[in-house]
């Protein structure tokens, strides 16, 4: 391959990474959707979301496909191995204004990357302290503790106790 060819391969690939910046931005953007849906309790917003996220992850599967094809042909070119070529590794073999499209599209997924760590952390507690807060009403409305409720008269007979649970689930 030419040194053509490896620039109009730089440029795609920094377009995949422009691609790859958006698909960032738009998860956090779901994250915040989806904690909003949680809080709610809009289930049908949460379906319409669930089917949004299936949708989208065909998509961010072809660009996935996309950037390690860019990946191999890009090596290929610049005379090196593909699982050796990494965003710095590539900076440096490039010319300066591809370098500097380079360094920022990093820089920029840096950023996101750690912003959506953060607020995956933040939903998976959300979704952890909402099933814990609805096991919690589960075992005060229906009495689903685990503990048993029987209790004995001074006479030895049982009785069920009667102030267990706000529901009792017996016919």
């Amino acid at each position: 391959m030419t040194v053509s060819t490896a620039a109009q391969k730089t440029d795609e690939l920094l377009e995949v990474l422009a691609e790859d910046i958006r698909h960032l931005e738009a998860t956090l953007s779901t994250l915040d959707t989806l904690r909003a849906l949680l809080v709610k309790r809009d289930d049908a917003g949460l379906q319409e979301l669930l089917g949004r996220i299936a949708h989208e992850g065909d998509v961010r599967a072809a660009m996935d496909r996309k950037r390690e094809t860019l990946r191999a042909e890009l090596a290929g070119a610049l005379g090196c191995e593909a699982d050796r070529l990494t965003l710095s590794t590539l900076q440096t073999l490039v010319p300066d204004d591809s370098r500097k499209k380079l360094i920022e599209r990093q820089r920029r997924l840096k950023m996101l990357a750690s912003s959506l760590r953060r607020e995956y952390r933040l939903t998976a507690r959300l979704v952890s302290d909402c099933a814990r807060f609805n096991r919690s009403l589960m075992r005060i409305v229906f009495g689903l503790d685990g503990k048993d409720t029987l209790t004995y008269s001074p006479r030895g007979t049982v009785k069920q106790g009667e102030n267990a649970a706000l529901m009792n689930l017996r016919l």
